[in-house]
């Protein structure tokens, strides 16, 4: 994934945090985001140390404004967005595709965790619409299960690697 950016929500702890580090070994930029930016900055910092690039943007998926400028700041920090992966709540979700998918110019990937059973089908059901809606877009939309932290980071990495279009 050497020279693609993936955008991470969630990223503060857990699932979101394990998915960052894994995009990270795979080559990607990673641009780190939740409310509360002092655990990104630590994680942006560790990944840093380990060799790869990270920037921590603290942000409010519930709030448009805030998504908005949370791409504009990926585009403005490395230039593209060739995946995302969202690890929110469904209203969140949404929200942070309406702002992902136009931003991928180049095509990519979004892959949204549908963690919990009160939010499983609702988010694969969102998923699989907003599939439908961005087909022939270049943009392909998938859902990964809630699992372990090494096996939803491994599930991202697979989803997002294989498929994302070098910039044309």
């Amino acid at each position: 994934m050497s020279g693609r950016t993936a955008l991470v929500t969630g990223a503060g702890s857990g699932i979101g945090a394990a998915v960052s580090r894994a995009l990270s070994r795979a080559g990607a930029s990673v641009v780190l985001t939740a409310r509360d930016g002092q655990p990104l900055e630590a994680l942006a910092a560790d990944i840093g140390s380990a060799g790869g690039q990270a920037v921590a943007v603290p942000a409010d998926l519930a709030n448009p404004v805030s998504v908005r400028r949370l791409v504009e700041q990926t585009l403005g920090a490395f230039g593209r967005l060739d995946a995302a992966f969202n690890h929110a709540e469904v209203g969140e979700v949404a929200l942070a595709m309406k702002y992902e998918i136009p931003a991928m110019r180049h095509g990519g990937r979004v892959v949204n965790l549908a963690a919990t059973a009160g939010t499983h089908a609702a988010v694969a059901e969102l998923t699989r619409r907003v599939a439908l809606d961005a087909a022939g877009s270049g943009v392909r939309i998938d859902a990964v299960a809630a699992g372990s932290e090494e096996d939803v980071a491994t599930a991202v990495v697979w989803c997002v690697a294989r498929q994302v279009p070098i910039g044309r």
